[in-house]
C-alpha cells in the first residue's frame, strides 16, 4: 500500500518501517521523507551504549534534531525516543522482544526490560520524558538540550535497572 502511494522504500527496511509505524501506512509515510529510519537507527546505535552511554553519540543525535529549522526533525525524534520506550515497556511485559525496526534492537531490548518489572519503569519514564519534552518546547528551551536530557534520564533509568 505504502509503494503505490508513491513511498520509495527499500525491500529491506519494509519490516522496520511496518514496526515503526505500528502497519500504518500514513504514519510509514511521514517517516520516510525526514529520514525517520536513519534517525531511529542512530538512536538504537546510541542507546546500545547503555547504560555507560557514549556521550559524543548522544551528542550527536541531539544535535540532529536541534538545527535551524528542524522543528519537525525534533519532533520526529521525540516520537522515535517515545516509540523505542513503548517498545521496551511492551517486550518487558510480554518477555519477548518485538521484530527487530533496526539492527541490535532486539538484543538492547531484552537487555534492558527482562521482565515485567522492568517494564513499568520504563512505561513510566516515557511518560515523564514525553511531558517534559512538549513543556520544554512550549516554552522555547533548547531542543538540544532536552534531547540530551530524555537520553541522560535513559541512561540513568538503564544504570539503575543493571544494578539490579
Amino acid at each position: 500500500a505504502l509503494t503505490q502511494a508513491g513511498g520509495n522504500v527499500a525491500p529491506e527496511d519494509r519490516v522496520a518501517l511496518a514496526e515503526l509505524a505500528g502497519g500504518s501506512v500514513g504514519a510509514a509515510f511521514g517517516m520516510i521523507k525526514p529520514g525517520g529510519l536513519e534517525l531511529y537507527t542512530a538512536l538504537i546505535r546510541t542507546l546500545s551504549t547503555l547504560p555507560r552511554l557514549d556521550r559524543p553519540m548522544a551528542l550527536a543525535l541531539a544535535d540532529q534534531g536541534a538545527k535551524k529549522g528542524a522543528e519537525a526533525q525534533f519532533g520526529l525524534i521525540v516520537s522515535l525516543i517515545d516509540l523505542f520506550l513503548s517498545r521496551l515497556a511492551r517486550a518487558g511485559t510480554l518477555n519477548m522482544a518485538p521484530p527487530e525496526a533496526a539492527r541490535s534492537e532486539a538484543a538492547l531490548i531484552e537487555r534492558l526490560a527482562p521482565n515485567p518489572q522492568s517494564a513499568r519503569i520504563w512505561a513510566d519514564l516515557a511518560q515523564v520524558l514525553g511531558n517534559r519534552a512538549r513543556r520544554g518546547r512550549a516554552v522555547n528551551l533548547d531542543p538540544a538540550a532536552l534531547l540530551m536530557d530524555m537520553v541522560l534520564k535513559i541512561d540513568e533509568v538503564a544504570g539503575t535497572l543493571a544494578q539490579r
